[in-house]
């Protein structure tokens, strides 16, 4: 490069180094509010016996129905809002079942639960997040021995 590009080259970078006051504007502060939510994604963690070893690290489903494994008496859950752009947003859900003496929830309040289901029969539960829930149907049977589990999405709506 010869002298008189290297100086153009040095005004150049100098100058894109300094930007006029008057074009700066401060971002404006965080709203304290949670985003308005229009949905609720929830979450079920496979049993480790269906994926095997070889596969390695959690597994997180969200199909309509969820089966669990056979023997399979507690599932992990974990439920996020959608905003009005899609987006995913951290919640705190409250979750709330119909029938206690069929399905317990622990804790009953945060993002990621564990569903305990303590014998035959069905419950509702209700997941419940800033004006918004999302209900599902928990079923369960016994087959021989072992329980069977099936959590099938009822439907979504507004409070």
């Amino acid at each position: 490069m010869t002298r008189a590009n290297l100086t153009g080259l040095r005004a150049f970078s100098t100058a894109m180094l300094f930007v006029p006051t008057g074009i700066l504007h401060a971002a404006p502060a965080a709203s304290p509010t949670a985003p308005s939510l229009s949905g609720i994604t929830v979450s079920f963690k496979l049993d480790s016996r269906l994926s095997g070893p070889t596969y390695g690290g959690d597994h997180w489903v969200s199909p309509p129905r969820y089966m669990g494994a056979n023997a399979q008496d507690t599932v992990e859950a974990r439920a996020q809002g959608v905003d009005g752009k899609g987006r995913v947003t951290k919640i705190s859900p409250k979750w709330i079942p119909s029938d206690p003496k069929i399905v317990t929830v622990a804790p009953d309040q945060g993002n990621q639960v564990k569903i305990l289901v303590k014998g035959a029969g069905e419950s509702q539960l209700k997941v419940i997040a800033q004006g918004f829930s999302k209900d599902f149907l928990v079923k369960a049977r016994y087959l021989r021995n072992a329980i069977q589990v099936e959590i099938t999405e009822m439907q979504a709506s507004r409070l």
